[in-house]
């Protein structure tokens, strides 16, 4: 078991986080992985409309979305919920789930526990340049590359994003 030192999990609290562009959309590390021993990590996600990841099961992982501004859709275990600001949902390990942002732009906030799976991002991702959407001509992320990394990390795609294929 590691040892955490709360002085410097502490600074992490007033920390502004570390961006980094994933996907066309601005990643925060509010606290970072590596300084709860992995123990956690909680983000900032700011995504454009139609963002949302292939639906996947977490084997390791259980994550927490707030919703802070904009509309997005969840589907965790077959079922969908609209959720808007103000709305929380929690993703357990083992359960399939996904999501799509439905407004021009949503902001949340996650915590993934373990947080080592934050280093997906980032090895996908590139340091933003600012604290902003990055430009719409940027590069595209490789669906192939995410699959592989994801199933690295223990997790399984299942499906499509959220509105792609034959359903909406």
């Amino acid at each position: 078991m590691s040892t955490i030192d709360p002085l410097t999990t502490a600074g992490h609290l007033a920390h502004r986080g570390e961006p980094c562009w994933f996907a066309g959309n601005l990643f925060e590390f509010l606290i970072p992985s590596d300084s709860t021993g992995g123990q956690m990590s909680v983000f900032r996600c700011t995504a454009r409309g139609g963002f949302g990841p292939p639906r996947h099961v977490h084997t390791r992982e259980d994550e927490v979305f707030h919703v802070v501004e904009g509309d997005v859709c969840f589907e965790i275990d077959g079922r969908r919920q609209a959720a808007g600001p103000g709305t929380t949902v929690w993703m357990p390990r083992g359960v399939p789930h996904g999501f799509r942002v439905e407004s021009p732009v949503a902001r949340m906030l996650g915590i993934i526990t373990p947080g080592d799976y934050e280093h997906l991002f980032r090895a996908l991702g590139v340091p933003a340049q600012t604290r902003e959407l990055p430009p719409l001509d940027g590069p595209e992320l490789d669906v192939a590359t995410l699959v592989t990394e994801m199933a690295a990390r223990g997790t399984h795609v299942v499906g499509p994003p959220i509105g792609v294929g034959s359903e909406a």
